[in-house]
């Protein structure tokens, strides 16, 4: 019999994961991607294997998938890889920015990281609150004929 700890370790690594459509939008410019939550207007900054990480994800992918893929495209230590992309992974939950899927991901149409080895530096989820009156000013929704726009709603 297997050990519990052991099958919500399996179930996690198996669970299809992809960008939140109702609450992120993103953009990968350069190598750097800019995530801005819809919901709290924040926006985050991931550059280097977090970039990479992203890419892989956001399209649909299992956390299994990412740690087997970063193990041929990274070189260094193992467990540092797989910590840090497991990691970066479940802060990527919490901030709401990846859901888990209730149907399996098409592993055909999956995306895959750049070919190649490079070294791993441990991707780090960059977050920014300065703008987020701004970001949530909507300015298509919250028109009013008085006071114009943009108008800042309720919420």
């Amino acid at each position: 019999m297997r050990p519990v700890a052991h099958y919500k370790l399996a179930s996690r690594m198996a669970a299809a994961l992809r960008v939140n459509p109702t609450h992120a939008v993103y953009e990968t410019i350069d190598g750097e991607t800019i995530l801005i939550h819809l919901g709290t207007g924040s926006y985050y900054s991931l550059d280097g294997a977090g970039s990479e990480a992203w890419e892989f994800l956001a399209p649909g992918a299992t956390r299994g998938s990412l740690l087997a893929a970063g193990r041929v495209r990274y070189h260094g230590d193992p467990l540092e890889i797989e910590m840090g992309l497991s990691s970066l992974v479940d802060e990527l939950l919490r901030e709401e920015l990846l859901v888990e899927l209730d149907a399996a991901v098409d592993e055909e149409t999956q995306a895959s990281l750049p070919a190649g080895q490079v070294p791993f530096t441990v991707p780090m989820l960059q977050t920014y609150t300065d703008m987020q009156q701004f970001m949530l000013v909507d300015p298509l929704h919250e028109v009013d004929q008085v006071a114009g726009w943009p108008h800042v709603g309720a919420a």
